[in-house]
């Protein structure tokens, strides 16, 4: 037998061999061919992403833009007085010397310089002015070369020919950070941040305990009306948050029923709070985030393993340690989302500070003042963006938090049944008592302020301040506006928020474009309503913009929804636009994505199948975007303050417009009348989702 050739070698895999290779094949990706559909899909993303762009990145970009410039103030007064940026070159008798700043100074071939100003004189008459560094809040700041030129009867400002009739102008200069610089040089100003700090970190701190204490009692007790107490935390959702301004007023003011000790009827009850501050504040913003708090805290109680509660209980432990070592590391994301939450709400919030703020200033205020009070949009917007840091701080670490939250219920999880403890039943019972009682006096007394004749000299009751008569901020046709309004908001804002969180959400590859889209659809979150009302100032009304880091104008084609409805319905769906996405997905991602599957395996197209399926099923979540989107707009009036025209007055703006004319109960009682609207939009869409769900009975238990 022949002894083994020692060079023979393992045969290998041929080429046409390896490619059939199991290893191989596994590893490698297969690529599927893009349809029709897939182009489809891409393109309608591609559209989310710039719908939000053109709806929120611009805008934003442009607020931060407009804090670093100023507009440059220049006016010819005739052919011998010149005033540039807060400056002035004038000749005073003497042709041969000009006057800068005040002072005067020899001409040197007709030209003068001094301190970055340049004067050329010509036929004893002021040809042309240069100036490099202009007067901004009393302080010199070098900016770009601004010229002006007096060519006989022609005034020409930065190479622009003025109109015949006129002799102003102005132009616009990159300023750095001078705006925030003046800003924190100003003590008054620089309080209003320590203020909005102070009252939203005790604000937070108020709500989110009387939260959980009401949160715990509904889901953990026995107490009785239990459905009841679930109404009354939800109602302060339903009114603009000047309403609980305006009720303190007549609760706690000067001339309110508990200051006077029912005007003297009971004076062993006077108490007076000192309304007009940080206390009016915080009382009125604990109301307004209390509801926030509660949902994000009863969801948290309720997703609670009952496995837990029965090992401490065996192991022996007490009530209270149980509570600090179950309960409330059981429900420490949900605490922290709603610490989070109240802090921003009451932070960025406009209305109650409005009304019973007095000389208190905070930051939402100030820019209500800067743009409003004194037309100055440049200061307003440095204000933005100092109130933008906190809210997008929040956000941030609420984000970093909810990364971190793992499942607390699982499959073999058991829900926790609360059992009848006599003793803390009545506690609690007592403890939520108070407080719904407190949030029903609130609207009771916004209420009856609004039906009494003249508070508090004529008691008569009546609807005379619900006929708005001689009410310059506005009446029915601002109420009938916001009907329409919200209408509008709710309409295209879920059709819009649901699409686009099914194309996010149900479509498959593409990761990028929907991680874009995604990240885009979070961002409005921490964006406050004045910042975006400001912002779409800058932005809509803008004749042309240019693209960043370049000197190229392009033609703005959106100026045309400037001071129309439309403006002020994209402001309110960009507002509420992130809690109603996330609500969407959450109600997508129930769905099982065999749906999809099987429609495009059997060669339906995915649009048919959104209609057919989807849409039917997600159909209680959709209408709950619909009415959270009514309501919330009917409400708010920090995102469009600064939006509204003559013609498009809101009845939150009235609210606003009477209490700065001193009319209160006109006032309160546009108030209630939002606070109706909503209620019955809410019991309509409770009806509707009723009707739904026994209409679809039959395929649901299926």
């Amino acid at each position: 037998m022949p002894e083994p050739d020692s060079t023979y070698t393992e045969p290998t895999l041929k080429t046409a061999d390896r490619a059939f290779d199991p290893q191989t094949v596994i590893k490698e990706k297969v690529r599927q061919k893009t349809s029709s559909e897939n182009w489809l899909k891409r393109a309608l993303i591609f559209l989310v992403i710039i719908w939000m762009s053109v709806a929120v990145l611009f805008p934003v970009y442009q607020l931060i833009d407009r804090s670093m410039h100023a507009e440059v103030l220049v006016s010819i007064w005739g052919k011998e007085d010149v005033r540039l940026g807060g400056r002035r070159a004038f000749i005073d008798g003497d042709p041969k010397r000009l006057n800068i700043d005040k002072k005067s100074f020899p001409l040197t071939n007709g030209v003068t310089r001094h301190d970055g100003m340049a004067v050329t004189i010509r036929n004893g008459q002021i040809y042309k002015v240069s100036c490099i560094k202009v007067m901004h809040y009393a302080d010199p700041v070098k900016v770009k070369e601004v010229t002006a030129v007096i060519d006989g009867d022609q005034y020409i400002i930065d190479d622009v020919l003025l109109d015949e009739d006129g002799y102003t102008g102005q132009v616009d200069r990159w300023i750095g950070l001078s705006n925030f610089i003046n800003y924190f040089s100003n003590r008054a100003l620089y309080d209003s941040i320590y203020n909005s700090l102070f009252v939203s970190v005790v604000t937070t701190f108020i709500a989110v305990l009387l939260a959980l204490v009401y949160a715990y009692a509904v889901t953990r007790t026995l107490i009785p009306g239990k459905w009841f107490f679930r109404i009354v935390a939800m109602l302060p959702l339903y009114a603009p948050t000047m309403l609980y301004g305006l009720s303190l007023v007549y609760i706690f003011g000067n001339k309110g029923f508990i200051t006077t000790g029912f005007f003297g009827n009971l004076p062993w009850l006077k108490w007076d709070i000192g309304l007009y501050g940080p206390v009016g504040i915080i009382i009125a913003e604990a109301v307004f985030t209390f509801p926030a708090a509660y949902m994000i805290l009863m969801v948290s109680l309720l997703n609670t393993d009952a496995r837990l509660y029965e090992a401490a209980i065996s192991l022996g432990a007490k009530r209270t340690r149980i509570f600090l070592t179950v309960t409330l590391p059981g429900i420490k994301f949900g605490l922290v989302s709603a610490i989070f939450v109240c802090f921003t709400l009451c932070f960025t919030d406009f209305g109650a500070p409005k009304v019973v703020g007095g000389n208190y200033n905070i930051l939402a205020v100030d820019i209500y003042k800067q743009v409003i009070g004194q037309q100055n949009f440049g200061m307003g917007a440095t204000i933005s963006i100092i109130l933008l840091i906190p809210a997008i701080m929040s956000f941030i670490a609420d984000r970093i938090v909810q990364r971190r939250q793992v499942v607390a219920m699982t499959a073999r999880s058991e829900p926790f049944t609360p059992k009848r403890k006599w003793g803390t039943d009545t506690v609690m019972f007592t403890i939520v008592s108070i407080i719904a009682g407190f949030i029903l006096t609130m609207l009771f007394a916004g209420g009856f302020g609004s039906l009494v004749k003249m508070w508090p000299y004529d008691f008569s009751l009546g609807l005379w301040h619900y006929t708005f008569e001689d009410m310059g901020g506005g009446g029915y046709p601002a109420f009938w506006n916001s009907i329409r309004m919200a209408a509008y908001t709710a309409g295209i804002g879920t059709m819009v928020t649901f699409g686009s969180a099914y194309l996010i959400e149900k479509t498959r590859r593409m990761a990028l474009l929907r991680q874009v889209s995604y990240f885009l659809s979070i961002i409005p979150l921490a964006l406050p309503g004045l910042v975006i009302g400001i912002a779409y100032i800058f932005f809509f009304n803008a004749t042309h913009f240019n693209i960043p880091f370049t000197d190229i104008l392009l033609y703005n084609p959106f100026q045309s929804l400037y001071g129309t409805l439309w403006i002020m319905v994209l402001a309110n769906i960009i507002h509420f636009y992130t809690v109603s996405f996330l609500t969407a997905t959450s109600a997508l991602r129930q769905l099982d994505k065999e749906f999809e599957t099987v429609s495009e395996s059997m060669s339906i197209p995915f649009y048919r199948t959104f209609f057919r399926v989807t849409v039917p099923v997600c159909f209680p979540a959709i209408l709950e975007i619909a009415m959270y989107y009514f309501v919330s707009s009917m409400a708010t009036v920090s995102a469009v303050i600064f939006l509204y025209s003559s013609d498009t007055t809101l009845a939150s703006v009235a609210v606003v417009n009477m209490d700065d004319a001193g009319d209160t109960a006109p006032a309160a009682a546009m108030c209630m009348l939002i606070v109706f609207a909503n209620v019955g939009v809410r019991v309509f869409g409770e009806g509707i989702n009723a009707f739904f769900r026994k209409a679809t009975a039959a395929w649901r238990t299926k």
